[in-house]
């Protein structure tokens, strides 16, 4: 559901979780949105009470915003076959063991970001707001460290549209 910026509030909420505490930047990189955008997010997130000033420029969710962000989550997880989302987990699972031999070496990380992207795709065809997650890892793929920030949301979102 759009919301302030024409931001995806789901998104929006998940992000700022995930990351633990976010700048405008760091939410604007992340969803693919301008800044001013991710701004008017963040400042329509604080109004509604649902984040807060970390002090340090940044912003986390309270916890009125975390129950809005697992309401939210409950409601799109109805909204998966879980079946057939099972198996899309299945054919992740190995992929995410080889992630970790991976890591350290570019030429590996890229043949898995390819044999990758089919299982990708249909997770994104499942969980439309997880499309932004291909381009970040594609961003990501030449500095390992930052793949490896991009990979674990993915499999952090991955596991929890499961409901695991």
């Amino acid at each position: 559901m759009a919301f302030a910026g024409n931001v995806d509030e789901l998104a929006l909420l998940q992000s700022v979780r995930l990351k633990g505490a976010v700048t405008a930047d760091v939410l604007a990189r992340q969803l693919g949105v301008a800044a001013t955008s991710a701004q008017a997010a963040l400042d329509a997130l604080v109004a509604a009470g649902r984040a807060a000033d970390t002090g340090d420029g940044a912003f986390s969710l309270t916890e009125a915003g975390v129950a809005e962000l697992d309401d939210q989550l409950d409601a799109e997880r109805v909204s998966i076959d879980e079946d057939l989302f099972a198996e899309v987990v299945d054919r992740f699972e190995p992929l995410d063991a080889e992630f970790a031999d991976a890591a350290g070496d570019a030429g590996k990380l890229a043949d898995l970001d390819r044999r990758a992207s089919d299982v990708f795709d249909d997770v994104s065809a499942y969980v439309p707001r997880l499309a932004r997650y291909q381009e970040l890892l594609a961003d990501s793929v030449t500095d390992g460290t930052a793949y490896a920030v991009v990979w674990s949301e993915l499999r952090q979102e991955i596991l929890s549209a499961a409901g695991r």
